[in-house]
């Protein structure tokens, strides 16, 4: 239950009006019953009702979208958080946006929390988007305040949430059928490529090497980053692959930016795509079926995803402590030009 205006008085010893006036910063407050008051405050870890000041009673619910640790200019989130303001306006609810960047090796007693969370009554429950770790989310568990969860970019490294309150895409069956698409367009020698050491693209791997495995062919990869850049670390991935020399007739890449720069390392190697090599990417950005000859990619629906995350706000705030299933989507493998049928050469007689 949250602290009261009301238990800060009698813990400062001084009147409510005193807290009032020390709360709003209004002149006229004797310095030692400020210190008094504010120390108070800190000591009972009291969030100043700012909505309550703010806007009249019964005002409209207001749900956060908190952005941790992502630019809000990638087309990816964008699309997240427009889809959820869209949904969130048409059942009569605010959306109130805010970013927040923190590291994960932070204590979760230790996070300077957004201004959104330091005073209490300001949102009704959150959106927590973008790159979230276990620290924040038990900060956040701390405060008491409903909220639901971007599955697929949580990093909470060894400690796995329980599968509700959560929303999500399916990276493991996603790579699955691309392995497929691509074995089924008779490729053996297909790469994998991207930076495992982040869960998202772990899991894409997992079913890459699933897929494979299930042909009776083994997995290859490469799964080390070189590079902090996603474009970068394609290109180099695909430079250092053909630097070794290893069979290569297919690669499928973590993410859609990690295909390009694979896709112009074999150009720049005098490689045609996809006559020599097919190219599948991830997440199928705006630029994806633009780029000549279109990329194959596998769908994440942003659109999608922000509407689920929306609704399951909304009916945690008009179903007070209950727990919702999480919901995990489907992707979809958008076929474009960067694959083609392997041609083998005919053997001579």
């Amino acid at each position: 239950m949250a602290i009261t205006i009301k238990e800060v008085a009698k813990r400062a010893k001084v009147a409510m009006g005193t807290v009032s006036r020390v709360i709003n910063d209004q002149p006229g407050v004797n310095p030692k019953l400020r210190e008094r008051v504010e120390q108070a405050i800190k000591d009972l870890n009291y969030r100043p009702n700012a909505r309550a000041r703010s806007f009249a009673q019964n005002s409209t619910s207001v749900i956060s979208f908190i952005q941790s640790n992502r630019h809000l200019l990638h087309p990816f989130h964008v699309g997240v958080l427009q889809s959820v303001e869209e949904f969130c306006a048409e059942a009569g609810y605010l959306v109130l946006f805010t970013s927040y960047n923190y590291s994960r090796e932070t204590k979760s007693s230790e996070l300077q929390l957004p201004k959104v969370l330091q005073s209490h009554g300001v949102a009704d429950c959150l959106i927590l988007a973008g790159m979230n770790s276990e620290n924040f989310v038990e900060a956040v568990e701390e405060l008491g305040v409903p909220f639901v969860l971007l599955k697929n970019t949580y990093t909470g490294g060894e400690k796995s949430r329980p599968p509700v309150d959560m929303v999500g895409w399916d990276d493991f069956a996603g790579s699955i059928e691309a392995t497929r698409y691509l074995l089924e367009l008779g490729h053996r020698d297909i790469w994998f490529i991207a930076d495992t050491s982040y869960s998202w693209y772990k899991a894409r791997f997992e079913g890459y090497a699933q897929a494979m495995r299930d042909a009776g062919l083994e997995p290859r990869g490469q799964t080390i980053g070189l590079s902090d850049n996603l474009y970068a670390n394609g290109y180099a991935c695909m430079d250092m692959i053909l630097d070794h020399g290893y069979p290569v007739t297919a690669v499928l890449a973590g993410y859609d930016d990690i295909a390009y720069g694979a896709w112009d390392a074999l150009v720049k190697r005098g490689l045609n795509v996809p006559r020599d090599v097919s190219v599948v990417g991830y997440h199928d950005e705006d630029q994806a079926q633009f780029k000549m000859p279109g990329l194959t990619t596998e769908r994440v629906d942003k659109f999608a995803v922000g509407r689920q995350l929306a609704r399951m706000a909304i009916e945690k705030l008009r179903s007070p402590g209950k727990r919702l299933p999480e919901v995990v989507l489907p992707m979809t493998l958008m076929k474009r030009g960067t694959t083609r049928m392997l041609v083998r050469e005919a053997s001579l007689l």
